[in-house]
């Protein structure tokens, strides 16, 4: 009698790095996890120097560690993300944790891995009630570096990730340092319960051509076994235990398809956004470091859509100085020419930056002192140097610069205010400087929204920020899994908000962007075309994808269809409505993103 097959079983994660693949399970042989609390203890006044010193060597080494590891990623990634690894060696070299460290154990007498595990985590703790989710995710960072130096001060030794070849890897977490140790020549792709597709081991996956999948479910984990056939569907987020004969077949036909297509996306990305007739947008990314420049070069942007600013104050060690912020901006700027690059100033709020990221008591940080509110009102100093440093940056391109958490004009008047009185102090100090800057408000809260025509009048352009707009408008935390079905970013109500703000803009002439997640989603594509948006600015992998449905597309259509989604009642039936546009315009994108 035949052994019947196993039913195939479909879960539904995050995807994170695009592309299919299919093969045997294998859960990753990790070791005991060393990020634990170490046990409490005194030791004697005698051992202080010495405990310091053996602190000092643990930093030392797992400094040469991050290195190697640097070293060995440049073979098999793109080099850019090796840069990735540069905030685990600013921590290596934090003058500030080192001095806590230090005083817990002379003063308090804490054994080194006790004292050092909990000055990191109070820095984590710090990091975790930033409102802005990409911030948050870097604790996985500091984690990781830690793991590294609690290793060495206990006098363990690990041996990272064991796998076998050819295999798709399965496993509760990867670390960067995990993912970066990955050999894309015997790993297949991997899925983890933990992280989401911005997380550092999301962008080292897509470094490194792996498919993945994140944020998955626990009973995915109940259902599955070392050793089970699988489906990691990349695009998705589709994981197929023991796929059908006949779904294992179509999934080896989408690879052989994908290949194809990505290779003809790679020979458009000198072709202009523009539409069936003759509507041309513009295409840009998002970067967090002026070496992301070239990516952006690399994917056919013509711009920099937002430059996050926040990754340049994370070393707690002290703030950048305004020659380092001037010289990092001139770079960035004359990386792209005279292409537009739009700078967004400093968006952590409640945070005591040169204070080891303590923050500021606050019941709820998410609706406190956070982006411009924070810069103005609690550290002006902050946002004096940024501006100064902006200004002069100013004279080597095409420079914007954007004002995050927005609410009201009071905000945009003051920072004009202050631009003025910089001018006038720069010009007085002999120091080369533009004569102005552009301003624009970043919309993301239902205040600034509603009030767009008032800030039409103060500002040069408009950037919609959908992520923190869909979470303000529907009250729902985007990283919160258990509310996820209520984040639509496709709600009638938000809709309503995007559409007003671009009507608004181009009535009063000026420029409209979006920079959300949605600007990088093609499903999302033709909406945001027939809404009239003249920008989208995006992970820069995404650009190919956009750039080809854009080019399908007739605007005349998408403007009669984003009217019928603009009178939709349900978000469900707007996003339905939104998918059937990508289907007949772009249907071999479609296939890849959103298979029916």
């Amino acid at each position: 009698m035949t052994e019947a097959l196993p039913e195939e079983k479909i879960y539904q994660g995050i995807p994170a790095s695009s592309g299919y693949a299919i093969g045997r399970v294998c859960f990753v042989r990790q070791q005991e996890s060393y990020y634990v609390e170490p046990v409490d203890g005194t030791i004697d006044p005698e051992d202080v120097t010495a405990e310091i010193q053996r602190f000092h060597h643990a930093l030392d080494v797992a400094r040469d560690e991050i290195r190697t590891l640097q070293s060995e990623l440049r073979s098999k990634a793109d080099a850019r993300d090796v840069g990735i690894f540069d905030a685990q060696l600013l921590i290596t070299d934090d003058q500030m944790l080192m001095r806590e460290v230090g005083s817990l154990i002379s003063d308090q007498l804490k054994p080194a891995d006790y004292a050092f595990f909990k000055v990191v985590e109070k820095f984590v703790a710090a990091i975790s009630v930033m409102p802005d989710s990409y911030i948050k995710e870097r604790t996985a960072d500091i984690r990781d570096v830690a793991t590294r130096v609690l290793t060495h001060l206990q006098n363990r030794r690990g041996n990272g990730v064991q796998y076998d070849d050819q295999r798709i890897i399965l496993a509760h977490e990867l670390t960067p340092s995990d993912t970066a140790a990955l050999d894309p020549k015997k790993v297949l792709g991997f899925a983890v319960e933990t992280g989401s597709s911005t997380s550092h081991t999301a962008i080292l996956a897509r470094s490194l051509q792996l498919p993945a999948v994140v944020g998955i479910s626990h009973e995915f984990f109940e259902a599955v076994h070392d050793g089970d056939m699988l489906v990691l569907d990349g695009y998705s987020g589709k994981l197929i235990i023991h796929p059908a004969h006949e779904t294992e077949a179509e999934y080896r036909r989408k690879m052989e398809e994908a290949l194809i297509f990505f290779h003809k996306l790679a020979s458009e990305k000198r072709l202009s956004a523009e539409t069936l007739d003759g509507f041309v947008l513009q295409l840009s990314g998002n970067i967090e470091k002026a070496e992301d420049v070239a990516t952006i070069r690399q994917y056919g942007g013509c711009g920099v859509g937002l430059f996050r600013t926040e990754y340049l104050f994370m070393n707690s060690g002290g703030l950048p100085t305004e020659q380092q912020q001037y010289e990092i901006y001139r770079q960035t700027l004359e990386g792209m020419g005279h292409e537009p690059v739009v700078v967004r100033t400093l968006d952590i709020g409640g945070d005591k930056l040169d204070q080891a990221l303590q923050r500021y008591a606050e019941p709820n940080p998410f609706l406190g002192l956070r982006g411009i509110r924070f810069c103005l009102r609690e550290r002006p100093d902050i946002l004096r140097t940024q501006l100064r440093a902006l200004l002069r940056a100013g004279k080597h391109g095409n420079l914007k610069v954007m004002l995050p958490m927005v609410t009201c004009i009071e905000e945009i008047l003051e920072v004009r205010a202050l631009v003025a009185e910089l001018v006038a102090e720069l010009k007085k100090e002999g120091v080369e400087h533009s004569q102005t800057l552009q301003i624009g408000a970043m919309i993301e809260t239902p205040a600034a929204a509603l009030v767009a025509s008032a800030l039409a009048k103060t500002v040069d352009f408009f950037s919609i920020g959908t992520n923190d707009l869909v979470q303000y408008t529907l009250a729902v935390d985007r990283t919160n899994e258990r509310l996820s079905y209520l984040y639509w970013p496709t709600h009638p109500s938000v809709l309503t908000l995007i559409a007003n703000c671009i009507a608004v803009a181009r009535r009063h002439n000026i420029w409209v962007s979006v920079c959300g997640q949605i600007a990088g989603d093609p499903t999302f594509t033709p909406l945001l075309v027939g809404l009239g948006v003249h920008e989208l600015s995006m992970p820069p992998a995404m650009l190919g994808p956009v750039r080809r449905v854009i080019r399908k597309l007739k605007m005349s259509e998408a403007e009669q269809a984003a009217q019928t989604v603009l009178e939709c009642e349900t978000a469900e039936k707007a996003l339905t409505i939104s998918l059937e546009m990508l289907r007949r315009a772009a249907p071999e994108i479609a296939a890849l993103i959103a298979p029916e």
